[in-house]
């Protein structure tokens, strides 16, 4: 814990001896209040660039995201509109990046809506250059050793997947394509066979000399030549194992007469790199001649996936290229804006040497000065008052130098009454819903002590606690929870009362579709009777999301059956567009395992997939005019049941560790069933991360290809949806046949032969009865007659229903 006082003691004192400074001529964090780069997504602002000549400036789009971030196509269908900014890539041009399509891909005529610029995947043009300040120039022709590193982030977001991505750094003797240039990267996933054919340097690094425009290797000669031709390469996959980031090091050794020598070292998860050079043992290593005068640095990439590169450091002597990095100013916990009496918390991220043999050492600064006592990553600030209020900064230093963070800003206000900044917010429950949840959040001088209401009568126990938000969550929701909810808030100055929120319960009819279903607990039960952008799960809260409203109908009519209400309503999906248009609704799932159920009505296309890696879906779909399950990749099978194109068709997929079950049924009173026995299903432990909600799309998969792996383009479904529901259990028979009866009712139905008799049709497994009037007596059929049945509509008048 650290009370603010100020300290005497010079700031090299607290950090030992200053060692000799190194001679770093490009340092390059492209820092900026919105930059979004490098490590883990961390923003940073606030340092500078040296080392390039004036007016050289990188070009990114939209010009405020100050990272160097390059997104590959396959992941466009997911990511667009979710944030991300596109890199678009040039050759030269001072430093444009620009793209040029691959020859005979699919992606040449792809085209972002959001900036008008085409998407970028796989081509040995894609690559950046940047005029270096004079004296940062780099001559082969002369005795001299250069040292240079850059941080990289590939496929960041997916744990199951590295991204399918190259790139590098380097240095041009121009921006010309005819010009020499020499560098080091790393290669796309494997296999990546070299010249020779047989060589495989898939995913690993390598380095590689010649002209920005040379060919590329025999196996394929589009994508690996230019900046992308390895020369030599280290051992195949080894960047896989150390997830998307990795830091990359180089030294390039020159002489007089351009003999020359580069090598590459690559740290995967950000390891801190080796603390003395001479211990390296080097990934790739490359002699060559050469004896040009090197003016342009050179940043390249291509793949698949989003790519960030950052910290570009080059310098004549190791420790300016590998020492300490500070990413981004320190963070403020709770926040830069506080009132007296709250304690802060300051950390920060950095990358860079820490061993025992070169530890790092700490001083945190309090508008430039020292604070006493605070010589360790993380500080607390503990008694704080308005005199706290000042810029924050973390000194490191080892070995190899010094690094100072950029500052943070924290105000201390004066100590204040609680107000509430965020009042709870009403929510809709069905009853038996496992839990409802309403949260306050306030401001004001901690501690706080919260106390809810139900109908005006405290509610479990009251809460004290320095934290500005609170939640009381409601057990499985019975009847008697429905009503009024409130909470009051006392800190030490006042007590204040929320606004009064309201618990509305959906009591669904005892045999409705809707009764029915929540009666076997569901994960999360869509009805689809919302407008955008958000799908509300009044069963489990899993509320869903839509992507692009403008292709889909809200309101509209529903099935016409008894099981639903009058006013059923249902969402329509519309017709394809391009096929890469992120169009669908995102529900969310917390994983995916082997006892799993999944229900559905449709009228029209029946698509329910989620995905998870690359050519994997988990779901069921049309695919040649059949239902089809898929699941994974590694259980597959085409029920060769058929959705009717424009009835509304209930569909229920059962999914059991060794067989997989597809119900259909309309309202034709018919419900059928395929089953494909002998399957292997992965449960979830195979199915990569499930800590975090997983995409379940209806009407479009999350991703293109994703059903087969084949590489075809994947078409919207073009169907009208309802009641969405999935289990983490496999129902039974029984519980099916249930659900689909309580939504289709026991109904009879009858058509006329053309020969004057009435073919009844009912739900298979109901008893036909007969009376002579609508108030007579009902008596069973004799005969126990199955449907379809043949009455003559001659004689007596009479009337039919059916029964359990």
């Amino acid at each position: 814990m650290i009370k603010k006082s100020l300290s005497a003691i010079a700031l090299t004192l607290l950090l030992g001896a200053t060692p000799t400074q190194a001679t770093q001529t490009v340092r390059e964090l492209w820092d900026g209040p919105n930059a979004k780069f490098a490590l883990d997504g961390a923003v940073s602002n606030g340092l500078s660039s040296i080392g390039f000549a004036p007016n050289a400036v990188w070009v990114t789009s939209p010009p405020t995201n100050t990272s160097l971030r390059f997104d590959g196509s396959w992941n466009l269908d997911w990511m667009i509109g979710n944030g991300d900014t596109l890199l678009p890539c040039t050759v030269g041009n001072g430093g444009t990046l620009a793209y040029y399509p691959s020859e005979g891909n699919m992606q040449s005529s792809l085209i972002n809506p959001a900036t008008g610029l085409p998407y970028g995947n796989y081509y040995s043009q894609c690559y950046a250059s940047r005029a270096l300040a004079t004296n940062s120039y780099i001559d082969l022709n002369a005795n001299g050793t250069y040292y240079f590193s850059v941080r990289f982030v590939g496929g960041t977001g997916w744990s199951w997947w590295t991204g399918d991505m190259a790139g590098g750094i380097g240095f041009a003797a121009g921006n010309a394509t005819n010009a020499d240039f020499v560098g080091a990267g790393w290669t796309r996933v494997t296999p990546f066979l070299m010249e020779d054919g047989v060589t495989d340097a898939g995913s690993t690094p390598y380095v590689t000399t010649g002209t920005l425009d040379q060919a590329g290797v025999v196996s394929h000669p589009d994508d690996s030549g230019g900046v992308y031709y390895p020369r030599a390469a280290g051992t195949a996959g080894q960047l896989l194992s150390g997830g998307p980031g990795f830091i990359l090091v180089g030294k390039l050794t020159t002489s007089v007469g351009g003999a020359a020598t580069i090598s590459v070292k690559t740290y995967p998860g950000y390891n801190s790199p080796a603390a003395d050079p001479s211990s390296i043992t080097w990934d790739a290593t490359y002699s060559f001649t050469d004896t040009n005068l090197m003016t342009q640095l050179l940043l390249w990439n291509y793949g698949t996936g989003p790519s960030v590169q950052d910290a570009v450091r080059v310098g004549t002597d190791y420790g300016s290229a590998v020492g300490l990095e500070i990413v981004g100013a320190p963070n403020a916990s709770p926040g830069t804006t506080v009132y007296a009496g709250t304690p802060v918390t300051f950390s920060t991220t950095y990358v860079g040497l820490n061993s025992g043999t070169y530890p790092m050492t700490f001083q945190w600064l309090s508008n430039s000065v020292p604070l006493t006592d605070a010589t360790n990553a993380t500080i607390v600030l503990t008694g704080t008052t308005t005199n706290f209020t000042a810029n924050y900064s973390l000194a490191a230093a080892n070995s190899f130098g010094t690094t100072t963070s950029a500052v943070t800003h924290l105000t201390v206000n004066p100590a204040a009454p609680v107000t509430i900044v965020q009042q709870p917010v009403s929510t809709t429950r069905y009853v038996g819903s496992p839990s409802a949840s309403f949260t306050v959040s306030v401001d004001g001088t901690p501690p706080f002590t919260y106390q809810w209401q139900h109908a005006g009568t405290n509610i479990q126990s009251a809460v004290t606690t320095s934290a500005q938000a609170n939640t009381v969550v409601l057990p499985p929701i019975a009847l008697a929870d429905a009503g009024n909810y409130s909470v009051t808030i006392t800190n030490l100055f006042r007590t204040t009362n929320s606004t009064v929120v309201t618990l509305t319960e959906i009591v669904p009819a005892t045999n409705s579709y809707a009764g029915v279903l929540t009666a076997l607990s569901p994960y999360g039960y869509w009805r689809l009777d919302d407008s955008a952008p958000v799908i509300y799960d009044y069963f489990g809260n899993n509320n869903g999301q839509v992507l692009d409203a403008s292709r889909m109908t809200f309101g509209d009519a529903g099935a016409p059956l008894v099981g639903f209400p009058a006013n059923h309503q249902a969402l329509t999906i519309g017709s394809q567009g391009n096929w890469w248009e992120p169009y669908r609704l995102n529900l969310p799932v917390s994983y995916f395992t082997n006892t799993m159920t999944f229900t559905m009505w449709v009228k029209g296309g029946c698509g329910l997939m989620s995905r998870n890696g690359y050519g994997n879906a988990y779901g069921i779909e049309n695919n040649s005019g059949h239902l089809q399950f898929d699941w994974g990749g590694v259980a597959s099978w085409d029920s060769g049941l058929s959705v009717p194109a424009n009835t509304w068709t209930f569909v229920a997929l059962v999914v059991e560790p060794t067989q997989a079950t597809i119900y259909m049924g309309t309202d034709s009173f018919t419900l059928t069933s395929a089953q494909q026995t002998g399957l292997t299903i992965s449960d979830s432990t195979t199915l990569g991360d499930t800590t975090h909600l997983t995409p379940l799309c209806v009407g479009r998969n999350p991703f293109p290809w994703a059903e087969d792996g084949g590489g075809a383009p994947w078409a919207s479904m073009n169907g009208t949806w309802s009641d969405v529901s999935v289990f983490y259990q496999s129902l039974t028979p029984t519980q099916i046949q249930k659900l689909y009866l309580a939504g289709v009712g026991l109904t009879v139905g009858g058509t006329s032969d053309g020969s004057g008799n009435l073919i009844l049709n009912w739900f298979s497994g109901a008893t036909l009865q007969q009376a002579s009037s609508l108030t007579g007596t009902w008596t069973d059929v004799s005969g126990s007659p199955t449907p379809p049945y043949s009455v003559p509509m001659t004689g007596a008048q009479k009337f039919y229903r059916v029964r359990n």
